[in-house]
């Protein structure tokens, strides 16, 4: 087994690193172009990968993070050429911002052929796995993965538009999405409002984010609709109905986007449960990833294709 390393930055560097290190691998690091300095969340987009060809060879599979610095392309080649890829992003839980987190590790999501864990994973090894985390994760990290009772009678409806990054890697024209989901729950629903929550201060592509936490807006939250966003998972947590793309790792616990004529009566899932087991058996620490065992865990799921809705 090989692995080619797409380097994006600094920051995620040691987990890719740790996560290949039992395998014969090889490393590509981006480069930005001298020209895209200034050009705010488009600069993301003037990356190339010096040294490499643009294949990925046979007995190859492909490691990187991120949905952007010339991420899509890795992507697209994996596609083209049936190779396996490892992607990887922040964890669903405790997030550490690369940084030590509340258990005192540092936390990636992996996942396999995909940039979110869209389907439940129900195996002995998940549940070894997560009985064993929660046998040594600190109160306050128990606390955060305990589900909330669903909220019944919220008073409005949150909307999570697509960021402008995760727009380009799926084609989507914002503005566009946001006004036909407004236009869609209009014509079900007029009952509750409807608040549109941005990741960046003053509609912006890329910049100062939000002051106001998520938990506020979730606060009496009948429902959120969004696409891809990790809100979701914080939303269906605190017993908030999800509306979302196939795409999103609240999709088996979520009604899809389609499905908005639905929006009297959304989906109050029972298999939160097991939801919750499969998305911490997503994300694993630096040392698993440098014991192999990470890539142990990855390596032989099954990836099953939803279908669109």
């Amino acid at each position: 087994m090989r692995i080619c390393i797409f380097q994006t930055k600094k920051a995620s560097a040691p987990f890719l690193k740790a996560f290949s290190s039992r395998h014969q691998h090889f490393i590509f690091e981006a480069k930005e172009d001298s020209d895209s300095q200034g050009k705010k969340a488009d600069r993301f987009y003037h990356f190339s990968f010096p040294g490499w060809s643009g294949d990925i060879p046979e007995d190859t599979s492909a490691v990187f993070q991120g949905l952007v610095r010339g991420t899509k392309q890795i992507q697209e080649a994996c596609i083209s050429n049936n190779r396996d890829y490892y992607y990887f992003d922040q964890p669903y839980f405790f997030f550490s911002d690369y940084q030590q987190s509340s258990t005192g590790d540092r936390w990636y999501r992996i996942c396999k052929n995909n940039t979110q864990k869209n389907y439940i994973e129900k195996s002995n090894r998940v549940e070894r796995r997560y009985e064993n985390l929660m046998a040594r994760l600190p109160q306050k990290c128990i606390d955060e993965l305990t589900l909330q009772p669903w909220q019944y009678d919220g008073e409005h409806i949150l909307i999570i538009p697509p960021s402008y990054h995760t727009a380009k890697w799926y084609g989507i024209d914002r503005e566009e999405w946001e006004k036909d989901v407004i236009k869609k729950i209009a014509r079900h629903d007029r009952k509750h409002p409807i608040k549109v929550r941005q990741k960046f201060q003053n509609r912006a592509d890329w910049g100062q984010k939000l002051d106001k936490p998520l938990s506020e807006d979730l606060k009496n939250c009948y429902a959120m609709v969004s696409f891809h966003s990790m809100c979701a998972v914080h939303g269906v947590m605190a017993g908030v109905p999800s509306f979302c793309s196939v795409h999103s790792p609240a999709h088996p616990v979520s009604l899809g986007l389609n499905e908005l004529d639905q929006i009297k009566d959304p989906l109050y899932a029972g298999d939160r449960d097991d939801w919750l087991k499969s998305l911490l058996c997503a994300q694993f620490t630096e040392d698993e990833m440098r014991l192999g065992s990470a890539y142990d865990h990855v390596k032989n799921r099954r990836i099953p294709y939803a279908s669109q809705r």
